[in-house]
C-alpha cells in the first residue's frame, strides 16, 4: 500500500484519506515520522531519534496542518507533539505528558514560540492554538491525565479512547532509537 506524500520534511507512515466510523464529525487520522534532536525531557541529543506523531483530521481534511508540522519541525519544536489537529480554525497540539520544555527555557516562553510558529505557518489564516497533554496511561483512581482540549468534538471519554487506540497501534512520540552512537 502506497501512502500519500504530504511533505518532504516529515514522512507519512499511514494515511486515512476519508472519515472512518462515527466519532465526531468525520474524524480520521494519519501517522507521520520525523527525526528529532531532543530527548523527551527537552535535552539535546548527539544523534537524532525517531519521532512519530498523528494528525487528527476532521471532515475537511485540511492539509494546512502539515505546514504547521513542517514549521514546528524546522524550528526544533515538534519533538514533544504526539497529536496535531485542526478544527474550525483552531489548531490543537497534544504534547507527550513526559515532555519537559522547561529544561531549556521557561514553559510559557516555549508555548508562546509554538503559537508564533503555528500562527505564521500559513499565509491565509491566523491560527488559534490550543495546547493539551496526552498521557499514555489512564490513572484508574483519579481519571485520566490526558487533556485533549477540543481536538475532536465528542464526549471526552470517547476521544481519549480513540487517541489511546491510535497510540496502541503506533506507539507515538519519541522512539528512543538513535541512529549511530549513543544519543546522550
Amino acid at each position: 500500500m502506497t501512502t500519500r506524500t504530504y511533505s518532504h520534511l516529515v514522512s507519512c507512515l499511514y494515511d486515512q484519506p476519508d472519515p472512518v466510523g462515527r466519532l465526531g464529525r468525520g474524524v480520521h487520522y494519519s501517522v507521520f515520522r520525523s527525526t528529532q534532536w531532543r530527548a523527551i525531557d527537552g535535552g539535546h541529543l548527539r544523534a537524532p531519534r525517531i519521532h512519530d506523531f498523528a494528525v487528527i483530521w476532521d471532515e475537511d481534511h485540511d492539509e494546512r496542518v502539515i505546514h504547521v508540522a513542517e514549521r514546528l519541525h524546522m524550528a526544533g519544536l515538534l519533538w514533544p507533539v504526539v497529536f496535531l489537529g485542526e478544527r474550525k480554525g483552531v489548531l490543537t497540539l497534544l504534547l507527550d505528558y513526559m515532555a519537559g520544555p522547561n529544561l531549556f527555557m521557561d514553559e510559557s516562553v516555549w508555548i508562546e514560540k509554538i503559537r508564533d510558529v503555528a500562527s505564521q505557518a500559513d499565509d491565509t489564516d491566523d491560527w488559534q492554538v490550543e495546547i493539551g497533554m496526552f498521557h499514555r496511561m489512564v490513572v484508574l483512581d483519579e481519571g485520566t491525565q490526558t487533556d485533549a482540549k477540543r481536538i475532536i468534538p465528542e464526549d471526552e471519554t470517547r476521544v481519549i479512547l480513540y487517541l489511546q487506540a491510535i497510540d496502541v497501534l503506533w506507539q507515538l512520540g519519541d522512539r528512543e532509537e538513535a541512529y549511530g552512537e549513543d544519543a546522550r
